[in-house]
C-alpha cells in the first residue's frame, strides 16, 4: 500500500509539474518549485526523469523568459514541452462519420481526417482499420499513443456499463449495453477513454480559453442540446454526461411531445432542424446561420424568431442558475451562427426574469474555440484524468 500511494503522489508532482510548463512555456527550474510548493531537490530529479523519457526539454538559458530577471549569477535554463513525441488519438462519432484527430500533447499541433461510413459499417471496426493502416504505413509508433479516446454523443453510465439517449446507432457495435466490451476487447493493447462529446468541448473552453470562475456551465447545441457544468472547478459527473440532461428540460407543458416522454423540451423548441417549423412560410431551408444573417440585415419575421427562442432558452437558463449559480455560462457550437441578437436577448430575458442576486454578475458569452475543441479538450481530459506516468497503461479502460 506504501509504494501504491508514494506511485500515486508521485505521479501527481509529475503530472503537476508537467502541466505547468504547458501552462507558463520557458519556465526555470527554481519558478516551477515556487509555482507548485515542491522543493528544488524534488523538481530538478522530476524534471530529469520528464527529460530522459521526452515530455521536457531543456533549452538553455534565455536573457528574458520567466525567472531570469536576476542581474547577478547563472541565468537559469528554461524548459519546454516536446513537440512529436507523444499523442492522444480521438475518435469522434457521427452519424455518417469518424472524425479522427491526432493531437500532440504539446500542443504543437494536430492531424485530421473523416472516414466516411456507411449505414451497416461498424464503427470499432472502422476505427481499428485506421489505426491498423497508420501503425503500417508508419505514420507514428504506437509507443508514442498514450490512450485513444472515443467521444460519443451520448449519455455514459459508468456503474452500469452502458450508453443511452444516443444520437447515433450502435447495433453493429454491440447496442448501448454492448459498446464498452466490444471497444476493451477491439484495443487491448491502449489505454482507452469514452468520453461524452459536449464534456470534452466544455473542457477545451476551460483549458484553451482561460476561464478562472471555479462554477460555469457550458451549453452545446449540435445534433442536440448538451450541457456540462463545472462546480467548484470540477466537472460535475466527469465526462459522463449522464448527471445533466439540459436538453430535455421542459420549458412548455402543452410543447411537442419529444422521446424522452416529455413535453416541450428545449431539444424540441430550439434545435436546429424545428426551424422551419417556426417560418413556415420561408421557402428556403433555415438554417441557425441563415436565420442569423436575416436578422442581422433586418428581415422582422427572423428578428422576431430569434426572441421567441431567446426567451424560451432563457427559461431554461434562469432555473438552472437558481441551480447551481454559475459564475460564467458560455454557448457554443452551432448556435453561435445565430449571431450577436441572440445573445443581447438572452441577456435582456434573463435580467428581467431570473433572481437578480444571482444574474447581476453573470457572464454569458459565444464560445470562441473552432470545431475541434472537442478533440482537443479530449486528448487534455485524457492526460490530465486518466493518465499515469507510474503505471502500466496497456489494457486499462475508463469510462467519463
Amino acid at each position: 500500500m506504501k509504494l501504491v500511494n508514494q506511485q500515486l503522489i508521485k505521479n501527481t508532482n509529475l503530472k503537476l509539474l508537467y502541466n505547468s510548463v504547458f501552462h507558463n512555456r520557458g519556465i526555470s527550474r527554481a519558478d516551477l518549485a515556487r509555482r507548485t510548493g515542491l522543493s528544488r531537490t524534488a523538481v530538478s530529479a522530476l524534471v530529469d526523469e520528464l527529460e530522459e523519457s521526452g515530455f521536457l526539454r531543456d533549452t538553455g538559458s534565455l536573457a528574458n523568459g520567466p525567472g531570469t530577471g536576476r542581474k547577478v549569477g547563472r541565468k537559469p535554463n528554461c524548459l519546454e514541452l516536446c513537440a512529436g513525441n507523444y499523442y492522444v488519438l480521438s475518435f469522434g462519432w457521427e452519424a455518417e462519420s469518424v472524425q479522427v484527430h491526432l493531437a500532440d500533447i504539446s500542443g504543437a499541433g494536430f492531424r485530421h481526417e473523416e472516414i466516411v461510413r456507411g449505414s451497416s459499417d461498424s464503427y470499432i471496426r472502422l476505427c481499428r482499420d485506421w489505426l491498423d493502416e497508420r501503425l503500417a504505413s508508419s505514420s507514428f509508433a504506437k509507443g508514442q499513443l498514450l490512450g485513444i479516446c472515443f467521444i460519443l454523443p451520448a449519455m455514459l453510465d459508468p456503474t452500469q456499463r452502458t450508453a443511452f439517449s444516443t444520437a447515433v446507432r450502435l447495433e453493429y457495435d454491440g447496442g448501448g449495453e454492448g459498446v464498452f466490451s466490444c471497444l476493451a476487447e477491439a484495443f487491448p493493447e491502449y489505454a482507452v477513454a469514452v468520453l461524452n462529446d459536449t464534456a470534452c468541448a466544455a473542457y477545451a473552453e476551460k483549458v484553451y480559453t482561460g476561464i478562472t470562475e471555479k462554477d460555469f456551465a457550458f451549453i452545446r447545441f449540435d445534433r442536440g442540446i448538451g450541457a456540462a457544468l463545472f462546480i467548484q472547478d470540477r466537472l460535475l459527473g466527469d465526462a459522463c454526461a449522464s448527471h445533466t440532461q439540459f436538453g430535455h428540460f421542459s420549458i412548455s407543458s402543452d410543447g411537442p411531445a419529444c422521446a424522452c416522454g416529455n413535453r416541450g423540451c428545449l431539444e424540441m423548441l430550439l434545435r436546429e432542424d424545428r426551424l422551419q417549423e417556426r417560418l413556415p412560410h420561408k421557402d428556403m431551408p433555415l438554417t441557425y446561420e441563415s436565420l442569423g444573417q436575416s436578422a442581422l440585415y433586418g428581415d422582422t419575421d427572423s428578428i422576431r424568431a430569434i426572441r421567441d427562442m431567446a426567451f424560451e432558452f432563457s427559461v431554461a437558463l434562469a432555473n438552472l442558475v437558481c441551480l447551481v449559480h454559475p459564475s460564467l455560462i458560455v454557448l457554443g457550437g452551432r448556435i453561435r451562427r445565430l449571431g450577436p441578437l441572440f445573445l443581447e436577448e438572452v441577456r435582456a430575458a434573463l435580467t428581467e426574469r431570473s433572481f437578480h442576486k444571482m444574474t447581476d454578475t453573470l457572464r454569458l458569452r459565444y464560445s470562441i474555440l473552432d470545431s475541434n475543441a472537442c478533440y482537443n479538450g479530449a486528448m487534455k481530459y485524457f492526460f490530465d484524468r486518466h493518465y499515469q506516468f507510474t503505471a502500466d497503461m496497456e489494457h486499462t479502460f475508463f469510462i467519463g
